[in-house]
């Protein structure tokens, strides 16, 4: 072999070994979700720009488990459901699962549940035996929501608004008799305002909350999340969340 080609071999088996080297050495890559959700406390909820809430405290954990990365960002609750449609390693929380939504996304879960309730500032309100027997008031509810569509399906009809805090202000503006929300994040949110709210119709129904999930994301990667969240809720990790919020 001739010097000049001595000295090529050479160059190139050390920029071959190198770059096996380097290979070898990286890092693999970290799974990562953008997860997106709603101001909707105690569930999920911002403060100074740092998404909080018992759910998100609860996917977390698990993502911390597992060794993902997880980017959280609260947003409307109608884009939220768009990006976790067509983006992929996205989901958004969190979401009631129903019969409409089931097939259009693969399901993390179940987090947490509530009941859907008819919410009055009139403490003199009567007590309603059922969500459909509040047909004649003017309800208030959200735009997008599976709450919202379940009221619509027991007979009332919904002024629909993209934002709780507008229900709220509408409420008090008396431009609505009652606020449909959940038995659960209602109260906390009006106590966050300090602003009471008296229940005076409860859904038969309990409502689980779940992550939905783009539907092109891998199953493993859902069996793992749905695997290691039912470990730490066994593990009594989802009451020792609660009582930090409570």
């Amino acid at each position: 072999m001739a010097k000049g080609d001595c000295m090529v071999f050479g160059v190139v088996g050390l920029v071959t070994w190198l770059t096996v080297v380097s290979a070898g050495s990286s890092e693999p890559e970290v799974f990562s979700l953008n997860l997106y959700t709603e101001e909707y406390a105690p569930w999920n909820y911002s403060i100074e720009g740092k998404v909080i809430g018992i759910n998100t405290d609860l996917i977390q954990l698990v993502l911390d488990d597992l060794g993902y990365a997880g980017r959280f960002e609260v947003m409307p609750w109608g884009r939220a459901q768009r990006f976790a449609q067509t983006q992929l390693n996205t989901c958004f929380f969190s979401a009631a699962r129903t019969a409409e939504r089931e097939d259009m996304y693969q399901w993390v879960g179940p987090l947490s549940q509530e009941h859907v309730q008819l919410f009055s500032l009139d403490p003199e309100q009567p007590e309603l035996p059922d969500l459909s027997s509040a047909h004649q008031y003017r309800i208030g509810g959200q735009a997008e929501d599976a709450y919202t569509d379940f009221a619509v399906s027991q007979g009332l009809r919904i002024e629909r608004v993209t934002e709780i805090s507008v229900n709220l202000a509408m409420l008090q503006a008396d431009r609505i008799d009652l606020w449909l929300a959940g038995s659960i994040g209602g109260p906390y949110i009006a106590s966050r305002l300090g602003m009471p709210i008296y229940p005076v119709a409860t859904s038969d129904q309990a409502f689980e909350l779940w992550m939905a999930c783009h539907p092109d994301i891998e199953q493993i990667i859902i069996e793992k999340l749905n695997d290691r969240l039912k470990r730490l809720k066994a593990d009594g990790m989802l009451k020792s969340i609660v009582q930090r919020y409570r």
